[in-house]
Order: C-alpha cells, then sequence, then structure tokens
C-alpha cells in the first residue's frame, strides 16, 4: 500500500477512537447511521477450524440502537465510490461470521465508510468527503468461503499446471 494510504487510515482510526471513548458517532459520520462505537471490542477476532485460525481485524464496530454489533470499516478512493467491490462483501461476510462465532449479538449488516478528497484549492486545505454504505453480509456465504479454503489448505498440493499462472510464472513446467 501506498505510504499516503496508511498515515490517511491513521489519522481515522486516531479520529474515531476520540469518539470511541466518548460513546459517540463522529460528526463524519453522522445522520449517515445510527448507533454508537462500542469500547472494548477486541482488536482482532479469531475461529480456530480445525488447525487452520480464521482472523480478521475490523476498522471499527458498530453498536446500532437494537444492541446488535457490526463491523465497520475504512475505505480510501479517489472519488465517489459507484459500487461496493465483491472483495470487500467477503470481508464484511467474514468479519461478521466472526462475530457471530465468538458470541456477540450481531445482525446480517455491516457498513463501509469511503473516504475521498474533494474537488478543491489545496492551499486552502484537503477538504474530504465520507460515504457509509450499508451491506448485507450472510454468515453461509462466508462459511462456505471459509470450508473451502480450509478443504484447499489441508488438502494435497497440487502438481504444476500448465493452467496455473503462478506454475508458468514460477517456471515449474
Amino acid at each position: 500500500m501506498a505510504s499516503i494510504v496508511i498515515k490517511i487510515d491513521s489519522i481515522i482510526k486516531k479520529y474515531f477512537d476520540k469518539y470511541e471513548q466518548r460513546g459517540e458517532l463522529p460528526p463524519i459520520i453522522r445522520g449517515q447511521v445510527r448507533g454508537r462505537l462500542p469500547s472494548g471490542m477486541p482488536k482482532t477476532l479469531y475461529y480456530d477450524y480445525g488447525e487452520v485460525r480464521l482472523m480478521g481485524r475490523p476498522d471499527e464496530f458498530l453498536e446500532l440502537d437494537d444492541g446488535c454489533i457490526v463491523p465497520f470499516d475504512h475505505k480510501t478512493k479517489s472519488k465517489e465510490p459507484e459500487e461496493v467491490h465483491n472483495a470487500y462483501l467477503l470481508q464484511m461476510d467474514v468479519y461478521s461470521f466472526l462475530l457471530m462465532v465468538k458470541g456477540y449479538k450481531t445482525t446480517d449488516k455491516a457498513y463501509l465508510a469511503y473516504y475521498y478528497p474533494c474537488d478543491c484549492d489545496v492551499h486552502d486545505g484537503l477538504d474530504v468527503n465520507c460515504k457509509v454504505v450499508e451491506v448485507r453480509t450472510s454468515f453461509d456465504r462466508a462459511k462456505r468461503v471459509i470450508d473451502k479454503a480450509v478443504r484447499v489448505l489441508e488438502g494435497d498440493i497440487p502438481k504444476p499446471s500448465s493452467e496455473c499462472e503462478f506454475c508458468r510464472w514460477k517456471g515449474e513446467l
């Protein structure tokens, strides 16, 4: 990742930490979601699946008005998002799955906060927009992908194949 993206992520997380300590939503997302930032949530969620450990590190958690805890993740973009990338949907599915198996009261939703720059005169400060998108998560979809990954990890190493891009790259044909 580019160092500027890492720095922006760090600034956003510190900003959210301030409001988590108060049990409030930061002004940048107020009106886009309901609930609060719960304190005391673990930084890393994990689940031991046989000999495989599934781990995830959501950026934040949101406690909804009904007490459900859901994942909330930050994304930086160059412009307002038009759609949610499938990789982000899978990421939110897995975070929701991890919350469920760890015994948290949760539901089939998660939130992505997209941060992108405004057109502005930089000498006046760099303005940033934030758009929060609610996504539907699926425990079953996460479980299917996790089960498949475990089967691959626990299975035999496949023989090199001319159909495999990695094999061709590595020169194992």
